[in-house]
């Protein structure tokens, strides 16, 4: 008896599969081990119980009638033991918290899938809004959010937890048959020789841009306004004008890079710094786990993306 408990279910697993099929090699293939490992399972059983379950004197082999008593068990201890699996399985991802997360769309396709697998781990579920950082303040307080990535501190909100994650430089960005022509130019130069495709004056985004280019002097007619970064980068690939952006928004519209020269800002810099903020004594944990990945995976993975193409950014960009 006590040999007999240390009969394990992986043990009977396979032999039930080996009855069941008639043949090791084929249980093998089945279960995507080796047959040696499928007979020493089967020698095992044999071994703990004191008594042969295969009667390998003919080919096929047959259940002798100690096997036959086994595999008439084996099939539902070992259906009992999924069932009790996915029964605590169950219970543990009751027992985790459910997240509802807000992404600006730069920061939701650079480094939101990553992030997300990660946090998938902890959470039973993860409901992840991406648009703009007004939207997104707004729910978080009405509470239909619970935490958000944005590039606007709401410091005039009480009771937030902010977390600045990464800084980042405006640049500008022209089209790729442009390159020789503007490289060296400043900002009047541009706006006098070529359209400004704007961000929507409607995003945290498209304003901080307005302000700045307002404190400039600088006035561009308006020609094109836009609300998402792939969008914008479409357009300046097509050589339909230029824009001012950020290497995080340029990731966005990796698929047009090619048609693309990314240049520092002329004069003064402008940069952003992208915030995570939660509500106080509320996901804290969960909170404390997002901001962490959230900066691993842009040290390890989306900073070098960003620095491969724009090689002088340097330490332009960097972790707060």
């Amino acid at each position: 008896m006590k040999e007999a408990a240390t009969l394990d279910i992986r043990a009977l697993r396979i032999f039930e599969i080996v009855a069941a099929c008639g043949s090791v090699s084929i249980a093998a293939e089945q279960l995507q081990v080796t047959q040696s490992a499928v007979s020493q399972a089967v020698a095992q059983i044999e071994q703990i119980l004191g008594t042969k379950v295969l009667d390998r004197s003919r080919r096929p082999f047959k259940l002798t009638a100690a096997g036959i008593a086994l595999s008439r068990r084996a099939r539902q201890i070992v259906d009992d033991m999924d069932r009790l699996i996915a029964q605590v399985h169950e219970a543990d991802m009751a027992n985790r918290p459910k997240i509802r997360v807000g992404m600006i769309d730069s920061f939701a396709a650079t480094v939101g899938p990553a992030i997300v697998k990660k946090v998938t781990v902890s959470a039973s579920q993860v409901l992840l809004w991406s648009g703009l950082a007004n939207s997104h303040a707004q729910s978080l307080l009405n509470r239909q959010l619970d935490l958000i990535v944005t590039s606007d501190p709401l410091e005039d909100m009480d009771r937030l937890v902010r977390r600045p994650i990464f800084t980042e430089p405006f640049l500008v960005v022209i089209p790729k048959c442009r390159q020789e022509q503007f490289e060296d130019a400043d900002l009047s130069k541009l706006v006098q020789e070529m359209p400004l495709v704007r961000f929507s004056a409607r995003s945290h985004f498209g304003a901080v841009i307005e302000r700045y280019l307002r404190r400039r002097g600088v006035s561009a007619p308006h020609y094109l306004e836009i609300d998402t970064s792939d969008v914008v980068l479409a357009m300046i690939a097509s050589d339909l004008g230029w824009t001012i952006t950020t290497p995080m928004c340029l990731l966005q519209g990796r698929s047009y890079l090619n048609d693309l020269v990314a240049l520092p800002l002329p004069g003064t810099p402008l940069t952003r710094t992208i915030y995570q903020i939660s509500r106080e004594d509320e996901y804290e944990e969960m909170a404390g786990h997002f901001y962490q990945t959230s900066r691993r995976v842009l040290e390890s993975d989306v900073f070098p993306e960003m620095k491969a193409y724009v090689p002088w950014l340097g330490t332009k960009v960097y972790l707060n």
